[in-house]
């Protein structure tokens, strides 16, 4: 049984089958807790099994469905290039690509089988939750037991009922839905998973090293375990999002506050030190080093250069991510449907202390809390722990680096942390004359539990149906950008042609969501692409505005993707661009280089639009050279360039570029393409009679 995989320690004077429960009353049945568990799974699957019918939302579609590498013909000819080439990231979170491309590969791209698998995901993450919370809290029990406190002097409620109170909590609570039916999140609950199991695997060699020095037994089992749990377990979360690297940091907040480097040696003796030293060393080995390279990598790049994209600064950031943690925490202990939300980016960005004036609020907020933690670790070890777990969680995706501010999926591990404190200060903690505080305490945490499987059954019927989770996001917070654009995108998905009321309902909704502050290029590149795949005249207003956005915001992907849409949709023959709408696009390219000239990415744009718009392949081969020298390293602008040399008869200069790739790519995980390429050339030299 999971939650009795580790026996607890014992005192000399009482063995394991003689403890007892809370008040001296015997211990609960061995089965009830399993059962307990498995009711709660079930719980769990009945309330997110509405969600299972959704479709794919957001950045689903660039990262899953629209990823070349995920294409059936791709994963047929070179399966594990899908693994390796799926994401950003120094790893390519190449575990979380690896689950989705064997996903694709038996049941193709159906959004479904990819939710169950989430779904079973997160339940087992509600098992591994379950574990580490027994664990911990029974631990702190022993404690108690062990320096005179009497059984059930300072705990409200039995340390099982609370862990399992804590699970249910975790397991349903309504923030978690981005991270379970959010298809690409599926990178999150993996990483946590995995961050998990190497905690519980740390915790096991903690409790060997213990029962080793007790019985004078050999030690190297346990410390096999710590090492290979944290390091094993940091590698292989990692692989699946760069939050698993975390885990050193989780074990060391629960090392700290929880086991207080208890090794079951007396104090102050040379044994003691000794060990002490050890565990010391664990973590200058596997956190305080690998932190500091972590940080001297990372710092250089956000000091120069890694806000370009951002439409807000280093300080900004670091100023308005205080408000979202206190948001968070909000949305984690006392949501409503109403704010929780796939989209966020109507939360203004900070730009001073007082502008919006709660900045210096939330963060006097948030200074307290962290000092409430440390403060209170002995005292109150469970709610110290919670509150410093979560300053943990958040310490890579809410300081300096430059991610976007707001999501409700970064709080998928930390959330266990605030609900570890909010139900330790009602269950193990209670006032000197406790009255039916009890009760009252069992009661509240009980309504939590239910008032969070209501919230959380009534997000996923809404996530149910595309169209309903596009109405109910741009209802709810009509600020938000992204979620009028979402809606005008699925009301044109759901159109039938340019006289249906859903294209013209769609055509307003975009309007809106391009006037809103804060909104990218991409409602507007839907409005002429709209207009422009079914023939219909394209309002110089709107290239006028894209124009005046391309000049005005920061070059970021969105805006990125929009340019290419236009162009794709030209070159496939999908849009039907009038003689002065493919103008106005040569004009928007030429005026992107001109305020972007170190862009790859926009010479390769207009590149491409050169080439299979407007014909004109020298311009385009001069441009694609421009993107090469600014990128030497991106094999996919060597792979446009050697397209282009092909097709001009430059086959000397496209062998070379051939090679190149073939440089570019040592694990081959670019070999179909290259070998493409090199089909081709070899038919173009066939072709003309020429020599090799």
């Amino acid at each position: 049984m999971l939650a009795q995989m580790d026996p607890m320690p014992t005192t000399p004077s009482r063995s394991a089958a003689q403890r007892p429960g809370r008040g001296g009353a015997p211990s609960s049945p061995a089965w009830r807790v399993p059962a307990l568990l498995a009711l709660l799974l079930l719980l769990g699957w009945l309330v997110y099994r509405p969600g299972l019918r959704g479709g794919f939302v957001f950045d689903d579609f660039s990262n899953i469905v629209q990823q070349p590498a995920f294409a059936p013909q791709a994963l047929k000819a070179h399966f594990w290039a899908a693994v390796w080439a799926g994401r950003a990231g120094p790893l390519s979170r190449a575990l979380s690509m690896l689950s989705f491309a064997w996903q694709i590969r038996h049941w193709g791209m159906s959004p479904q089988p990819m939710k169950v698998f989430n779904l079973l995901l997160h339940l087992g993450n509600g098992l591994l939750v379950a574990g580490l919370s027994l664990r911990v809290l029974r631990w702190v029990d022993e404690r108690q037991r062990e320096h005179g406190r009497g059984a059930g002097a300072s705990w409200v409620l039995s340390p099982t009922l609370l862990g399992l109170l804590v699970a249910a909590a975790w397991l349903l609570a309504p923030i978690q839905v981005t991270a379970v039916l959010y298809v690409v999140q599926r990178e999150e609950s993996l990483a946590a998973g995995l961050v998990l199991l190497g905690l519980l695997g740390y915790w096991h060699g903690r409790m060997r090293l213990r029962r080793a020095v007790q019985t004078g037994g050999s030690r190297r089992a346990a410390w096999l375990w710590i090492w290979g749990s944290l390091a094993g377990g940091t590698a292989l979360a990692a692989l699946a999002k760069e939050t698993g690297v975390l885990l050193p940091a989780y074990a060391a907040v629960l090392e700290w506050v929880v086991l207080r480097g208890d090794c079951a040696a007396r104090p102050g003796s040379v044994e003691h030190r000794q060990l002490r030293c050890s565990l010391l060393g664990v973590y200058g080995v596997l956190l305080l080093l690998p932190g500091l390279l972590g940080l001297a990598w990372l710092l250089p790049g956000i000091l120069h250069g890694a806000y370009a994209q951002r439409d807000f600064t280093l300080g900004q950031r670091l100023l308005t991510e205080g408000r979202v943690m206190v948001d968070y925490l909000h949305w984690i202990l006392l949501p409503t449907p109403q704010q929780l939300s796939l989209y966020h980016d109507d939360i203004g960005v900070s730009t001073s202390w007082l502008h919006p004036w709660s900045t210096a609020a939330c963060w006097a907020l948030l200074l307290a809390l962290l000092l409430a933690g440390l403060a209170l670790r002995r005292r109150a070890p469970v709610v110290s722990l919670g509150i410093l777990w979560f300053f943990v969680g958040q310490s890579l995706v809410s300081t300096i680096v430059p991610l976007e501010l707001v999501y409700e999926h970064r709080n998928y591990l930390p959330s266990w942390g605030v609900l570890m404190a909010a139900f330790g200060l009602l269950g193990a903690w209670a006032p000197r004359r406790r009255g039916s505080w009890p009760v009252l305490a069992a009661t509240l945490c009980a309504a939590l539990v239910a008032l969070y499987a209501g919230f959380t059954l009534l997000r996923a019927s809404i996530w149910s149906n595309p169209y309903r989770l596009a109405y109910f996001e741009a209802t709810t917070h009509p600020r938000s950008p992204r979620a009028n654009y979402g809606l005008g995108r699925v009301l044109y998905l759901m159109a039938g042609g340019p006289q249906s009321a859903s294209f013209q309902f769609a055509t307003r909704q975009m309007q809106v969501a391009a006037g809103l502050p804060g909104a990218d290029m991409q409602p507007l590149q839907a409005l002429v692409f709209m207009h422009a795949k079914f023939g219909l005249p394209v309002d110089p207003a709107w290239w006028a505005a894209l124009n005046r956005d391309l000049l005005r915001q920061r070059l970021s992907a969105e805006n990125i993707s929009s340019l290419y849409s236009l162009v794709q949709c030209a070159t496939d023959g999908i849009c039907h661009y009038a003689a002065t709408d493919r103008a106005q696009l040569a004009a928007l390219l030429d005026a992107g280089v001109r305020e972007h000239p170190g862009s790859a990415e926009l010479h390769t744009l207009r590149a491409n639009f050169e080439a299979n718009v407007a014909h004109n392949y020298p311009a385009a081969y001069q441009d694609m050279l421009r993107a090469v020298a600014l990128d030497p390293s991106g094999l996919h602008y060597w792979a446009n360039l050697v397209q282009l040399q092909i097709a001009g008869g430059q086959w000397p200069e496209a062998a070379r570029g051939l090679e190149r790739m073939a440089e570019l790519d040592p694990f081959g995980l670019h070999r179909a393409s290259r070998a493409a390429l090199s089909r081709k050339l070899r038919q173009a030299r066939d072709a003309s009679g020429a020599r090799p």
